[in-house]
């Protein structure tokens, strides 16, 4: 299946990117403050890093900026 570069496309994948780190976020967040919890699970929690889907999120946002003759 071919997707397009387009300005909606992207909007729309910016949206999900946006989504999955509050989604991500809320239940790690959640996890942390559960008791109980297995040390692996803790040790999974600590090594998930939002630094790179934020960062993705922010190219497509310029992108989308871009295309829009913002930038």
């Amino acid at each position: 299946m071919r997707v397009y570069k387009t300005e909606k496309n992207l909007q729309t994948i910016l949206d999900q990117l946006d989504n999955s780190c509050g989604m991500l976020d809320n239940a790690l967040t959640t996890l942390g403050f559960m008791s109980g919890l297995p040390e692996s699970i803790k040790q999974g929690i600590d090594r998930i890093d939002f630094s790179t889907i934020v960062g993705l999120k922010n190219e497509v946002e310029m992108l989308i900026e871009k295309m829009k003759g913002e930038i």
